[in-house]
């Protein structure tokens, strides 16, 4: 048998043996020996270590990302809004059928938005003015059989309550946004069980609000003219917190059972550590051919990380101080006997790798592993009112559940090195294709193109700017703007080896061979299409190099 990392908290349990019947845990043996039926399909996890399936309570779902999310693991998926009612209630529908391969499904259906701004059109959002409506429409959410309500910003504190009634007579989560400065003791209060992107805590513990709105002003500023491609910004609420708000707030969450949400691998995208590391690793990933099946847009996106370049030093600084103190608030919740989420948010990052991410910087923050991985399973599960059949690996649970090449608890980052994924005692077949479709595909339009791409490069300096005739190879540092992993130094339009090394600089190597003759040469930076076919998305200016006598 493996080592059983079951997700209820405990040690791990070396030697476990699962036996599964149909699509739930039949059994699970700690001991050699027993017999196994003869017409059993076995899985050799001796060496190996299994762990929970994971969920992704934070999906803005595309009919595209079943593959994904399975292929990582990801075996449950709650979409929270924005899709049409009638298109998710299909999707829901046909993965209930197991028509194709994918993770379960689950959906809010509905986006309780409330009172919509004057003049503005809300695509995918139910909006309403009164209270009876919003008991209206709750009551039609669970017609729809929803496995949630999700709400958004437009909801009034009498509103809030009626809502909060019919979910808890009928055993759904209040999930979601709060309307535009509510604290989170409030919200608390009128019967939120989850803070969505953290919402409401910086309004409760802020020390001084006037300096959030005016960093938020500056980073709005910062972002005109750009893709929504960056969310920084969400952590500028927690730039100046209070301990003791901090504590107050903590036990109230506690004391009514709200979990928030850390949906860090989107929002920290640009200042985690690990943003090398996923830079590198989405570039390998997604210009695959078998990954044609995600559209262009999403895969541009995910590719672009250059809006970091438009804030300053300064603004860096702030932002990165922000997000540093919403980690600290989230260990100090969690220690306390919080319950923290992940939140994906696909598709702004990578479905199914989004929640690796996710786990993976929670661990980063200073959350142990074992709760770490709770937040992708066991929390998520409670928080929906799904834990009698999953969140955990136990008998008369569903039996989805990963198998990995080495021990999570050692180090979080094996959450990838993933050797079955198993989803109602099927094994999943992970390999992508690039002919792949949904057979129900979206209503939405889906842009083929869009503003995420590679920026256009920018030369400020390059050092050594000369060479002597027949030297050997010559190294060159080219300092500037807008270079990425895919950069191309060319020296008279020959490309020569180019190492990057970060957004302001890369390194190139030019060759004896264009060294021999005298002259003056234009060296400039290229930077192709990420996605195929190559092509240039923009050179750079021209700098010049000389090679003297």
């Amino acid at each position: 048998g493996g080592t059983l990392i079951d997700g209820n908290g405990g040690p791990p349990v070396a030697n476990a043996t699962l036996v599964i019947e149909g699509e739930r845990i039949r059994e699970i043996r700690t001991t050699d020996g027993a017999p196994v039926p003869s017409n059993a399909r076995v899985i050799d996890a001796r060496g190996k270590f299994i762990i929970p399936g994971m969920h992704e309570p934070h999906a803005h779902y595309k009919g595209w990302f079943l593959p994904l999310y399975i292929n990582y693991g990801v075996t449950s998926v709650y979409e929270i809004g924005n899709s049409a009612e009638e298109w998710i209630l299909a999707q829901r529908e046909m993965m209930q059928k197991e028509k194709i391969v994918g993770p379960r499904l689950y959906a809010c259906v509905l986006n309780l938005y409330g009172r919509a701004p004057a003049g503005r059109v809300l695509p995918g959002m139910t909006t309403f003015e009164t209270v009876e409506e919003a008991r209206a429409i709750a009551r039609r959410a669970v017609e729809l059989k929803a496995d949630c309500l999700k709400l958004q910003g437009g909801l009034t504190t009498e509103m809030m309550p009626a809502i909060a009634q019919i979910g808890k007579q009928q055993g759904l989560p209040l999930i979601g946004h709060l309307p535009r400065g509510m604290t989170a003791f409030r919200a608390a209060e009128l019967g939120m069980n989850h803070l969505e992107h953290s919402g409401g805590i910086p309004e409760a513990i802020s020390k001084d609000w006037s300096e959030v709105e005016r960093l938020r002003a500056e980073f709005e500023r910062a972002m005109e003219g750009r893709p929504a491609d960056t969310f920084e910004g969400t952590g500028i609420g927690f730039i100046n917190p209070d301990p003791a708000k901090e504590d107050q707030l903590i036990k109230v969450l506690i004391d009514k059972n709200v979990y928030v949400e850390a949906d860090w691998s989107g929002r920290m995208r640009n200042i985690t550590r690990r943003k090398n590391d996923w830079m590198i690793e989405n570039l390998a990933l997604v210009p695959r051919p078998e990954m044609a099946f995600i559209p262009k847009d999403a895969r541009y996106r995910w590719l672009d990380y250059s809006a970091w370049n438009s804030f300053s030093p300064e603004l860096q600084a702030k932002l990165t101080r922000g997000l540093e103190n919403w980690q600290k608030f989230m260990v100090k919740f969690s220690q306390a006997g919080g319950k923290v989420v992940v939140g994906g948010e696909a598709p702004t990052v990578m479905p199914g790798l989004n929640i690796h991410r996710n786990v993976h910087l929670l661990v980063d923050a200073g959350i142990p592993p074992m709760k770490a991985l709770q937040a992708a399973t066991k929390n998520v599960a409670e928080l929906f009112r799904k834990d009698k059949d999953m969140g955990t690996l136990e008998a008369g649970k569903y039996a989805d559940l990963i198998v990995l090449d080495a021990d999570p608890l050692q180090d979080i980052t094996n959450t990838q090195k993933i050797a079955e994924v198993v989803k109602g005692g099927k094994i999943i077949d992970r390999r992508f294709s690039a002919d792949w479709r949904n057979p129900i595909p979206t209503t939405e339009i889906t842009r083929d193109e869009s503003g995420y791409n590679n920026p256009k490069p920018v030369i400020s300096t390059i050092q050594p700017s000369v060479a002597v005739q027949g030297e050997s190879d010559k190294a060159v540092r080219i300092s500037g703007e807008g270079f990425t992993l895919g950069s191309v130094v060319y020296l008279d339009e020959k490309a020569v080896k180019t190492t990057f090394k970060s957004e302001k600089l890369i390194e190139a190597t030019l060759p004896k061979e264009l060294l021999a003759r005298v002259g003056t040469y234009a060296i400039r930076v290229g930077n192709p299409e990420p996605l195929p076919p190559l092509e240039d998305a923009g050179l750079s200016n021209k700098f010049m190099f000389i090679v003297k006598f």
